[in-house]
């Protein structure tokens, strides 16, 4: 084939022509489709690390909310002890939760006084960490091993030690004024238990390693790759995802989010998950090789179909040529007879349409493909929001009464504190306390007791207006917030709301009583919890001076 023949130029020129478009083509589309796969990998990683950090930083949580609740109530306050009812009611908080694996309260002196099965018993903890941040106040410990109580307890697991997290707070005793510390030792499974749950059943079969960095610089889980995975300098910033390289292990996607709790005391984990690149970008290198495929096939096609169009184009002229060579040889009857008419451009106009039908067609199935791709990135992302945001109702929910519980109470306090330090109405605050609310506990059973408090709590939310605030502040005692009141008017809503449990009958207890405080918030008070400690004291007042009554602090 000769290249400055018509025919060979006709090739070289569709076949350049289409080359050009079909890369270009390919090239836009690997462009848009790589872009949209990684987004949709680093989100998917984003929002599984998101969701184990809150995991994480909630159990903190709530389980310093528990040895806060424990060190107030009324047998660490009022009993002995070493009392045999203390050592079931440890026992009790204890089956609670399977990852307890030891709760105790420590003497002024740091003799344990009392342990759950007696473990360290008799011991003296006057040098461990948790009692002495324990007697200062609510104290959380970061992960160690505890020895001692490892050997008592005994490890399932042969190639990791236990280890633990501590909880401390402080108790006094109301009699006699002694000083103890009561503290609760969790099981660090429950650190792999979350993340186990959170990512990696999710996640599994995709590569996702959860990683948790502590304050001091070293990796806490897994406790395999503690001392021997090293952290890479250019971990990405917190909330962020890139691809980085982790040492002779290759280059991974990797997020970190720091493990935030509302607790006192802020241990400063920061949670790593990582992925390989190969498995995180898997679809988008699939994608490509398939695309450039469908470049190779459609090439080498479009090539063909060229020639045989530059056949077509070609041959009326190497006739016409054939036959002026015929003339110049003095050929004297030469017919000029040219294979040449409309209907061959038709099928050439018709191949060509079918081509560009073909290639319209595909791309119309890539955007497609696109299209749903991102539909359904949008879909997980907004039930994992959905799940989020159940869980965050949950978190400010009683699970008895279904009213808002002490978090709840302590957020609206603050929002209406806020509120009124804006220049907004004095509000008012009604502490209420189930009258006798133990002896109905002891002589009709829990069960009796729970049906008080959630009947009470129903009387309550019925008669309050629906701006109002109701919760369950602890145990037996309600808190109300009266927005936009006055002291008169709380008064009177308390003694309606004394009168009307007062005289409701109770299908096991009987007819029961409250006693009410009453105190009026205003803009001078320093912090929310002013007007709540004078709602106190004026519901303490209340119960000196008989039980059900209302007492308003002036």
């Amino acid at each position: 084939m000769q290249i400055d023949s018509f025919r060979t130029r006709l090739v070289l020129y569709f076949g350049g022509l289409i080359l050009l478009v079909s890369l270009g083509l390919t090239w836009y589309l690997d462009r848009q489709a790589s872009q949209t796969l990684t987004r949709a990998s680093s989100e998917a990683l984003y929002s599984m690390a998101n969701a184990a950090a809150l995991m994480l930083g909630r159990n903190l949580a709530e389980r310093e909310r528990e040895i806060q609740l424990l060190s107030q109530s009324y047998l660490l306050q009022q009993l002995d002890w070493s009392s045999t009812a203390v050592q079931q009611r440890l026992a009790d908080i204890k089956a609670t939760y399977k990852y307890y694996a030891w709760i105790g309260i420590a003497g002024p002196d740091g003799t344990v006084l009392n342990a759950t099965d007696q473990l360290l018993v008799g011991n003296d903890v006057s040098a461990r960490p948790w009692f002495s941040g324990g007697a200062q106040g609510s104290y959380i410990g970061d992960v160690h091993e505890a020895v001692l109580l490892a050997k008592l307890l005994g490890s399932a697991d042969a190639d990791e030690p236990l280890r633990f997290i501590d909880f401390a707070a402080p108790v006094v005793h109301k009699k006699n004024g002694q000083r103890a510390v009561i503290a609760s030792h969790v099981n660090w499974d429950w650190v792999r238990d979350i993340l186990q749950s959170a990512v990696v059943t999710h996640a599994g079969k995709q590569g996702v390693q959860p990683l948790l960095l502590g304050s001091q610089g070293y990796w806490l889980h897994p406790f395999e790759q503690i001392g021997r995975l090293a952290i890479p300098d250019n971990l990405p910033a917190p909330g962020q995802v890139e691809i980085i390289t982790w040492g002779d292990e290759g280059e991974f996607l990797t997020v970190r989010l720091s493990v935030t709790a509302k607790t006192h005391t802020e241990l400063g984990w920061q949670l790593v998950l990582r992925q390989p690149v190969a498995t995180a970008l898997l679809p988008v290198n699939e994608l490509k090789q398939r695309l450039f495929l469908y470049c190779a096939v459609s090439l080498l096609g479009s090539i063909l179909l060229a020639y045989q169009l530059a056949r077509r184009f070609s041959r009326p002229i190497e006739q016409l040529a054939r036959s002026a060579e015929k003339i110049a040889q003095g050929g004297e009857q030469v017919v000029f007879s040219v294979n040449s008419s409309l209907r061959e451009v038709g099928r050439l106009s018709l191949a060509l349409s079918k081509m560009m039908s073909q290639l319209a067609n595909k791309r119309l199935a890539l955007q497609q493909a696109n299209s749903n791709l991102e539909q359904q990135v949008a879909l997980r992302t907004a039930q994992l929001q959905q799940a989020n945001a159940s869980l965050e109702l949950l978190s400010r929910q009683d699970a008895l009464t279904g009213i808002y519980n002490r978090r709840g109470a302590d957020e609206q306090l603050t929002n209406e504190f806020a509120r009124l330090q804006r220049g907004g109405a004095a509000y008012a605050i009604l502490l209420l306390d189930i009258d006798h609310f133990k002896q109905i506990n002891d002589t009709l059973g829990h069960e009796a007791g729970d049906q008080v408090i959630q009947a009470v709590a129903a009387l309550l939310q019925q008669n309050v207006r629906q701006t109002d605030f109701v919760a369950r502040y602890g145990g037996e005692e309600f808190l109300i917030i009266l927005s936009h009141s006055t002291a008169e008017r709380a008064a009177a809503i308390a003694e309606k709301l004394r009168q009307i449990i007062a005289s409701n009958h109770q299908s096991d207890a009987g007819y029961v009583t409250v006693s009410i405080g009453v105190a009026l918030a205003t803009a001078a008070d320093s912090t929310a919890e002013t007007a709540v400690r004078l709602a106190d004291e004026a519901m303490y007042q209340a119960k000196r001076a008989g039980r059900n009554r209302v007492h308003v602090k002036a």
